[in-house]
């Protein structure tokens, strides 16, 4: 090994040490910030504000309901990662003090120590059973690989409460579920599945049969590929059982190639008045991604389609209700393509759509698209009840403001942190426009 190599090799080291430390101050930072949230038994609330929750296990505090929103906005992620980070660090503090020790000092990894009490904490244990496990699994962590740990950590725990595995198991078949994921491709899908084991082990099976029956008709895709077909196949019974039918030799009056069979599906698709006149271009599919125009037949082309025209609206609609009407909720779906909320990834069907300026009765025109944007329940609240500021000085820009002074804007092109470094003005102005350098409004978190 060469200079040129030790020296890389111990700049990396040190990379990975500084990660490890800024780790550790992330944790510590959480945990202080929660102990300044904290509820105490004598603490009393509005039913209508601010409320304590718990986002740990037994054994932690009450916290303000709003404290993931505002790591969410600190680190740049949903609100729901920063509820998880939030509810590992305060378990680990409060029902494992001496694996929060190990961690601070350096000896176990904070993401491996954080890991481990969420782990912990799906069994429901009581503060003293997981100060017990604690007790007894600390010394064994540092020395022991990570699936030991692990496992002996589900020993102990089947050991001190086989009561809490035994409910697991059945809070775990109440949580079955079938649902579909993006991938980093728009034109193919995950479907993740928690299932009754026997159910899998019947579905596995029956997928394998219909890739077989593909392969004897002339479909030459590996095995892999045409298990995923079967699972389209699947997707409508009466094409399934007729193929079944037909491959033992008992056809009947419809064909399972029938196109009469397939379903109908409802899906949203965004194309650009410039991509109609071009004939080419990208088209926009909610839940799915962006993707080639040319590509919609991929994604359409296994149902029957019916197709609803939107012309998206320039001229805004204005409704002295409270109740939003339908030409404005559509119009601000189609401006505001996810929540508003700084860093969200959440689709807008489906969330609230806020007054920015909050509603009076007996006000004109108060909804409108330009005094409308997507949130989901928590940020609606902590816009309503928690401090947040909120403007939006243009349709579609939203100008935040946390309770601790952290300011950001969200628009079509993401998050922008505000004021962090004078040397990104000239990016910020690309980014989002000669305005920006007037600043956020005013009024509300200027």
């Amino acid at each position: 090994m060469n200079e040129s190599d030790t020296a890389a090799a111990t700049r990396l080291r040190a990379v990975f040490e500084a990660q490890a430390r800024a780790e550790v101050a992330s944790a510590v930072a959480i945990a202080e910030l929660a102990e300044a949230r904290e509820w105490t038994a004598e603490a009393t609330f509005d039913v209508v504000g601010t409320r304590p929750v718990r986002i740990g296990a037994d054994g932690t505090a009450l916290v303000d309901e709003f404290l993931p929103l505002e790591v969410a906005a600190a680190k740049g992620i949903s609100v729901a990662s920063a509820t998880w980070l939030v509810r590992d660090v305060v378990n680990l503090k409060a029902r494992h003090p001496l694996l929060w020790f190990q961690a601070t000092k350096g000896l176990v990894p904070m993401w491996r120590a954080c890991q481990l009490a969420a782990e912990v904490a799906r069994f429901d244990l009581t503060v003293e059973q997981a100060q017990e496990l604690d007790e007894r699994l600390a010394p064994k962590v540092p020395t022991l690989p990570w699936r030991r740990v692990l496992q002996l950590a589900r020993g102990l725990i089947t050991e001190l409460a086989a009561g809490k595995v035994a409910a697991l198991r059945e809070q775990s078949r109440a949580a079955r579920f079938v649902r579909k994921l993006p991938t980093d491709d728009p034109a193919v899908a995950y479907i993740s599945a928690r299932v009754d084991t026997s159910d899998a082990i019947f579905f596995d099976a029956m997928v394998d049969r219909i890739a077989d029956i593909l392969a004897a008709r002339g479909d030459t895709d590996l095995k892999d590929i045409r298990r995923s077909k079967a699972i389209g196949v699947l997707a409508t019974p009466s094409r399934a059982q007729l193929m079944l039918a037909e491959a033992a030799g008992q056809p009947g009056p419809v064909r399972s190639t029938d196109p009469r069979l397939l379903p109908e599906a409802c899906v949203y698709v965004h194309v650009a008045e410039e991509t109609l006149l071009r004939g080419a271009g990208p088209a926009r599919v909610e839940d799915v991604g962006a993707l080639p125009a040319v590509l919609l037949k991929h994604l359409l082309g296994h149902s029957r389609v019916r197709l609803t025209p939107v012309v998206r609206p320039y001229a805004e609609i204005v409704s002295d209700a409270y109740e939003i009407p339908e030409p404005i909720r559509r119009q601000v779906l189609l401006r505001d393509t996810y929540e508003v909320f700084p860093f969200s990834s959440r689709p807008p069907r489906g969330a609230d759509l806020d007054h920015t300026v909050p509603y009076r009765p007996g006000g004109k025109g108060q909804t409108r698209a330009s005094n409308l944007g997507p949130l989901s329940r928590r940020p609606h609240r902590a816009k309503t009840h928690g401090g947040w500021l909120l403007e939006q000085p243009t349709p579609g820009i939203f100008w935040w403001a946390t309770p601790t002074g952290q300011q950001f804007r969200v628009g079509l092109n993401g998050t922008m942190r505000i004021g962090r470094n004078p040397r990104h003005r000239a990016f910020e102005q690309a980014l989002w426009g000669a305005d920006h350098e007037t600043g956020p409004p005013d009024q509300g978190v200027g």
